[in-house]
């Protein structure tokens, strides 16, 4: 009987080997176990009298216990398996500052009702715009906490099979509607429009990168592969059926849209993937033996300040701008809208690549192959013919 009313309740302990307080015991037939993740009793009394606090008003009122952000956070990061998780977990830090203790039904943008001052949250987009960014740095914050809170709402589950949370305000993103009245209250850096490499500014910009980037840029211009295909791509995904037809088959897990891709090489991509034999025997494009971890440092981004010394222009272009000169080009060179949606990547229904029957299959990867090779010219093209050919772009 003694030793039944010394469990009743909720208990601090310490465990083996451990500074840390924990919370133990049962209420409301509710068992709990949690860390207080201080080393002072006073702390850990205060949060232990919190959690009884919680606890008693949902078996006595309904009353859901407050989910912080921080908790939300934590528990995509173990969960999810995307390949922009890298990005998202840098989101997370960023936000956590500012509504990382917050509970999730009390986050959103605009102005808080009550005190007529920007929320937490809107204080975030407010102090990114000071810092530099443009508003589709902030839109992938944003994303970030919506893709969390939507999880939280309808697919996570709590206690009973409930949600994990009841509820969340969607933080909406920067239209650009938005957008013109950020640049011109609070100084937000205007969004660049994509643009392709006119062939001028490519033979400028090229010669100014450092040689262990050039292949990787001239094959990206060639295939239309975007940043991250590129630094992973890897030989066991190279392809060849004997000199003719030589592709890369990237599977779904390094393709932005989750779907196998081929990346047919015209014969500029070819004879670089050739050159680079040796170099690394995992990755196809290195530096120093390890792998590219991505086109656009500051290697890169002082190349185009150079190169945009000279013509000033270049400066308005980045990374993408290769995939996007590649799907220009394939429109200057005659290439049918489907076929060019399936080189870039887009598998339109009209264009299928793995059949069934392989003739029929191979049939296509040949027109693909016609289709790149017409880019050639691009790249065989001396520095006045391209200079010349910027009035045909």
């Amino acid at each position: 009987m003694g030793r039944k009313n010394r469990e009743r309740g909720l208990h601090l302990i310490k465990r083996p080997g451990s500074k840390i307080w924990y919370v133990q015991g049962t209420l409301f037939s509710e068992r709990v176990r949690e860390s207080t993740q201080t080393e002072s009793r006073e702390e850990a009394e205060i949060i232990k009298a919190k959690l009884v606090e919680c606890i008693k008003k949902y078996h006595l009122y309904g009353e859901r216990p407050k989910v912080e952000f921080n908790t939300c956070a934590a528990k995509y990061i173990r969960s999810a398996s995307i390949k922009s998780l890298d990005r998202d977990e840098c989101h997370i830090k960023q936000l956590s500052p500012y509504i990382g203790t917050l509970d999730m039904t009390d986050i959103f943008r605009g102005q808080d009702p009550d005190t007529d001052q920007p929320t937490a949250l809107e204080q975030y987009v407010r102090d990114r715009i000071e810092s530099g960014v443009t508003r589709t740095t902030i839109n992938y914050a944003l994303k970030t906490f919506n893709k969390i809170g939507r999880l939280a709402t309808e697919e996570w589950r709590g206690k009973g099979g409930k949600p994990f949370i009841e509820s969340f305000t969607r933080a909406y993103l920067i239209k650009e509607k938005e957008e013109a009245g950020l640049v011109e209250d609070y100084g937000l850096r205007p969004t660049k429009e994509p643009r392709p490499l006119f062939p001028h500014e490519q033979i400028v910009l090229f010669n100014e990168l450092p040689e262990h980037l050039k292949p990787a840029f001239e094959f990206g211009i060639n295939t239309g592969c975007r940043d991250q295909e590129i630094c992973n791509l890897r030989w066991d995904w190279l392809k060849k059926i004997d000199d003719t037809l030589w592709y890369f088959e990237l599977p779904k897990s390094s393709t932005k849209n989750n779907q196998v891709r081929p990346v047919v090489l015209n014969s500029v991509s070819k004879s670089i993937v050739e050159s680079l034999v040796g170099n690394n025997d995992e990755y196809v494009f290195s530096y120093k033996g390890q792998k590219l971890g991505r086109l656009n440092k500051s290697a890169y981004r002082n190349a185009r300040v150079r190169a945009g010394k000279v013509i000033p222009d270049i400066l308005k272009t980045n990374v993408h701008s290769l995939r996007h000169s590649f799907g220009e080009r394939l429109t200057e060179s005659d290439v049918p809208w489907d076929w060019k949606q399936a080189l870039l990547g887009h598998n339109p229904k009209e264009v299928t690549w793995r059949y069934s029957h392989y003739y029929k299959g191979m049939a296509n990867m040949l027109k693909m192959l016609e289709f790149v090779e017409r880019l050639v010219i691009f790249s065989s093209l001396d520095e006045t013919q391209k200079i010349g050919k910027v009035a045909l772009v």
